[in-house]
């Protein structure tokens, strides 16, 4: 079993990542990082781990995150890869229980995710809330669904993935894709036929969504967001395609204080492109009109902890593994 991390420039974060790797209750596992780039101080943190678990490839230029994870695969011994971020990391169970449910799952396409505890502060949600349905696209289940408050409640975050190599290396991260990386992948690769998907229903993984860190998510830029769906349309259903639109592109468009006129090109994109229906036009007017005056009178802090509550009705009593009552995982067979 093979575990794949992309790093640049943050020693002490990946190190955290390498060592919940190392504590993992399976212990047949390497740790694959791939430092992007010339980072010497990342390089040097690494190697003073001294665990013979670990592999560090250091490139001698940047390739961006995708290529990475590529690179990463591709070097990998295991006959399964987990992806990991540089920033969260894994609770010791991890893979053991992701292992012994993928290998109940038939073909060689597969990919087993799990719950994760998102962590905003001293704010703490397990994502996702449901998983996709026996025969659903995996357009519409990422965003057709959204709740009415535009907020996703069912995408398996990038470091809670368990794939099979063979699958990796069939379907691997598109190469030069600076932005939506995770999403660009899950829609592709999930629509090969005869792709097994399954969860398991337990918070494996810690997500540590700060707001001041710099993340690919946190500078995606409103056009390259719409110039990647609108290019990428093939992989979306028409309504999950509008949904995406009003939600990505648009909310980032009223971050940046783009003009209306602007703004509207996106609607126009729905109409031309998607599909349209009371929600979409909610969804439009919520990211475009009605989110940018709450940042005005709101906090980020605030503004998200608000959006937070209202969205799960309220904070969850995170689910740790020795409380779960149970080892069944969630299917499905996706053709």
């Amino acid at each position: 079993m093979s575990a794949v991390i992309p790093t640049r420039n943050r020693p002490a974060l990946v190190c955290r990542a390498v060592e919940s790797v190392l504590r993992q209750t399976f212990e047949d596992i390497e740790a694959v990082v791939v430092v992007d780039g010339p980072d010497e101080e990342t390089i040097a943190a690494l190697e003073a781990i001294r665990d013979p678990r670990v592999r560090v490839l250091a490139l001698q230029e940047g390739v961006g995150g995708s290529e990475a994870r590529n690179v990463g695969a591709r070097a990998a011994t295991g006959q399964w890869i987990a992806l990991l971020d540089d920033d969260d990391e894994w609770l010791p169970e991890k893979i053991e229980k992701q292992l012994a449910l993928a290998k109940t799952l038939p073909g060689p396409r597969i990919v087993v995710a799990c719950q994760y505890l998102d962590r905003m502060g001293d704010t703490e949600l397990v994502r996702p809330r449901r998983f996709i349905a026996p025969g659903q696209k995996i357009s519409d289940f990422l965003y057709s669904e959204v709740s009415w408050l535009g907020l996703m409640e069912g995408f398996p975050q990038t470091s809670t993935w368990l794939i099979s190599r063979e699958f990796f290396l069939e379907a691997p991260f598109t190469k030069g894709l600076k932005r939506n990386q995770d999403t660009d992948w899950l829609l592709r690769a999930l629509r090969l036929p005869n792709v097994s998907v399954a969860l398991v229903p337990e918070v494996l993984s810690i997500f540590y969504n700060e707001r001041k860190r710099k993340r690919i998510t946190a500078s995606m830029d409103w056009q390259d967001c719409r110039n990647w769906a609108v290019g990428s349309r093939e992989i979306f259903t028409p309504k999950a395609l509008s949904s995406y639109l009003a939600i990505s592109p648009m909310n980032l468009a009223a971050q940046d204080k783009v003009p209306l006129r602007e703004r509207f090109s996106l609607v126009k994109d729905c109409w031309q492109y998607g599909a349209f229906d009371v929600k979409i036009l909610w969804l439009l007017f919520l990211n475009g009109m009605l989110y940018p005056y709450l940042r005005k009178v709101m906090t980020p802090d605030v503004r998200k902890k608000v959006l937070y509550y209202a969205s799960f009705r309220g904070l969850r009593s995170p689910r740790r593994p020795s409380e779960h009552n149970g080892d069944e995982g969630y299917s499905t067979g996706i053709s």
